[in-house]
């Protein structure tokens, strides 16, 4: 296994092994909006022979998968790379027992299934951060007054006052923001934030945008997201607000 460090601008990427193909598929679909390169197995000796292949940033691990079990790769991984690659366990496993075990056998953290988008997510970029601290570069959007920090999740308005955004409507936000003035598609927008284009959610979509739009208080601050008709949105200065530098 290649254990280089990552460069500021290469995605990190996560292996994950699970035999559970819905479930590794939404844990797939969860890391890729947030981010990341994903690489998924099913079994414990075809995740071992891709990761010696392959580079990779951290390990997640089921335990009950076939070949070799989720344990048996942590443990075999630890013997050969020590510390120096992230490992979290995502399990059914949830006695107290279960969860010593495989602590001791050198998982960073231990999380019980069903566990929830937000709660894994969370786990992942606070392991990622332990390891890498110098590639954990702040990430922050400017724009008309408004500050987004991508760390964080945290939006700083005009007038000093902070808002937390969820995990979509931060997503959201920041892409309308990086792009402001300009169309953004729906498929776009879908792509970005779900992981996919699903015109199922584009009904969901103009929800999270009505969010976004309050949770920043938008009109507050000369701001709007308009809808341009079957397409799109666009984060745009109102026409009665102060001259702006959109292009």
């Amino acid at each position: 296994m290649s254990t280089a460090m990552s460069t500021d601008h290469e995605k990190k990427r996560i292996a994950v092994l699970e035999d559970n193909l819905a479930q590794a598929q939404a844990v797939q679909r969860w890391l890729e909006s947030a981010g990341y390169d994903v690489i998924v197995e099913h079994d414990g000796r075809s995740f071992i022979e891709r990761i010696d292949k392959e580079k990779v940033d951290m390990l997640l691990l089921d335990w009950d998968v076939p070949g070799m079990t989720g344990i048996e790769v942590l443990i075999d991984t630890r013997k050969r790379v020590d510390y120096l690659i992230p490992i979290v366990l995502l399990t059914q496993h949830d006695d107290e027992r279960d969860i010593l075990h495989g602590l001791e056998s050198g998982a960073d953290d231990y999380l019980v299934k069903p566990a929830s988008e937000r709660m894994l997510i969370a786990r992942v970029v606070a392991q990622l951060r332990k390891y890498y601290p110098q590639t954990q570069q702040k990430k922050q959007i400017e724009f008309a007054g408004y500050v987004l920090d991508e760390a964080s999740r945290t939006a700083t308005l005009p007038d000093g006052s902070q808002a937390s955004l969820p995990e979509r409507e931060f997503a959201i936000a920041y892409y309308l923001l990086a792009h402001a003035g300009r169309v953004v598609s729906r498929d776009a927008l879908l792509k970005h934030v779900w992981g996919e284009t699903d015109r199922e959610q584009v009904g969901t979509l103009a929800t999270y945008i009505t969010r976004v739009r309050n949770m920043l208080r938008l009109r507050t601050h000369g701001l709007g997201i308009s809808s341009v008709y079957r397409y799109g949105y666009r984060l745009e200065r109102m026409a009665d607000a102060p001259d702006s530098n959109i292009d």
